[in-house]
């Protein structure tokens, strides 16, 4: 079984996720475990809240991969291609190979598809260690003449998912057996307890995940142990501190990833006509050149810089954030001008953050609210305890950037379970 030359990489397929995460509602756990704080200290359940509120937010991004907006279009792939079905109708095994390659590599990013009829398997292309798997019928006017079980996600797949939004090491093993690791551990203990790794002591959390295509992959999380400081903090200020280090890492992916920012650049690069166009004060063609670029797609906005003034922009009226800068240099190597653009609006980056976090999340420049998942109170504090409509909050937040260059600060707020008379 031969697997796949490529298949969608990781951070590309985070706006399906939080998508179907919106639409369905994040789940209880994220949010139980925000507003688990108790007023004063969290003290001796202040490992237990951290621990709790990453793998919640671990959870989530697995359910994301069986019930993504991005999941039903493949599905739907599936069940509609008649070729495939006539192919499995008529047991012609060459045919349903073919169309099985063309599903697998049509940009839906499927990394393993499994055929069946009666039971028995027909053909099966992908890679090995694949998780979340979803089934189906495959009919022929209206009777059914077999079945699939397809996955757009694999097991280091997800293993990077934890480690760059949860900041977490994991293990995955399938029948005591380690599958896929990305931390030297000899033995792990039960969840809840910790470990010593080269030094540093870890939090473990165990959870089951489903494997392709049957059975139960058990994946173990490994936090490091959060400094002894924090137990005077609240519960929910302890949560609202792992939710936003989450938000923190999704903002970075978005200015930083090449899966995020890899095809403006790729795009830019490619272009002669800009920079041509800037040196010879061809305003016209750098407003064409940035026009067709933001046509093209991967840009939000751009801007095209010289002389320290916008010679050109296009994009998104709506306010997006994580802006990154290039210079534009000619034939010659001559720096012309600097081209601006940012890949993420301010609200899609607050849904996708809440889709994992079950938080809500605010983005502000200074007073004005550029995006959120509710209105929000008209004053935050950096962090700290706020109370808004009858609910109280734990704040925590970071320094961002508006596109171009306007300083904004996201806001992170996690229920803490009380009650707030006077808001």
């Amino acid at each position: 079984m031969s697997k796949p030359a490529a298949h969608r990489p990781p951070f590309r397929r985070l706006a399906a996720i939080a998508a179907a995460a919106l639409a369905l509602g994040a789940p209880a756990a994220v949010e139980a475990a925000a507003g688990s704080g108790a007023p004063g200290p969290c003290g001796s359940a202040t490992a237990a809240t951290y621990l709790d509120t990453a793998l919640a937010v671990a959870r989530q991004i697995n359910y994301g991969e069986s019930a993504s907006a991005e999941v039903t279009r493949a599905v739907t792939s599936i069940e509609s291609d008649q070729l495939l079905a006539n192919a499995v109708a008529a047991g012609d095994l060459p045919a349903i190979d073919s169309e099985v390659h063309a599903l697998v590599f049509n940009h839906e990013h499927i990394v393993r598809l499994r055929v069946l009829r009666d039971g028995k398997v027909l053909d099966d292309l992908g890679g090995p260690l694949v998780l979340a798997p979803v089934s189906g019928p495959l009919t022929l006017d209206g009777r059914v003449v077999g079945a699939f079980v397809m996955s757009v996600q694999d097991d280091s797949g997800y293993e990077k998912l934890l480690e760059r939004l949860v900041g977490a090491d994991a293990v995955m093993r399938y029948q005591g057996t380690t599958v896929v690791s990305d931390i030297d551990v000899a033995g792990l203990p039960r969840s809840g307890a910790t470990v010593l790794v080269a030094g540093t002591s870890y939090l473990v959390a165990s959870f089951d995940v489903s494997r392709f295509p049957g059975g139960e992959l058990s994946v173990s999380l490994l936090l490091a142990q959060p400094p002894a400081a924090l137990a005077r903090q609240s519960c929910a200020e302890v949560s609202a501190g792992v939710l936003v280090g989450v938000a923190q890492r999704v903002y970075g992916e978005a200015s930083t990833s090449p899966w995020w920012v890899g095809t403006p650049l790729a795009a830019l690069a490619r272009t002669t006509t800009l920079a041509a166009a800037l040196a010879a004060g061809d305003q016209r063609g750098v407003a064409q050149t940035v026009t067709e670029l933001v046509a093209g797609g991967g840009f939000e906005a751009l801007d095209v810089i010289a002389g320290g003034r916008v010679i050109a922009g296009a994009g998104n009226l709506a306010a997006s954030i994580a802006p990154v800068s290039r210079p534009l240099v000619d034939g010659s190597g001559r720096l012309v001008g600097q081209a601006v653009f940012a890949v993420e609006t301010a609200q899609g980056y607050a849904g996708l953050v809440h889709a994992f976090t079950g938080a809500a999340v605010l983005v502000r420049a200074g007073t004005r609210q550029l995006a959120g998942t509710f209105a929000g109170p008209a004053d935050l504090p950096a962090n700290g305890p706020v109370g808004y409509l009858g609910v109280r909050y734990a704040v925590a937040s970071f320094p961002a950037v508006e596109f171009p260059d306007v300083a904004a600060r996201v806001y992170v707020l996690a229920l803490d379970g009380r009650s707030s008379a006077g808001h």
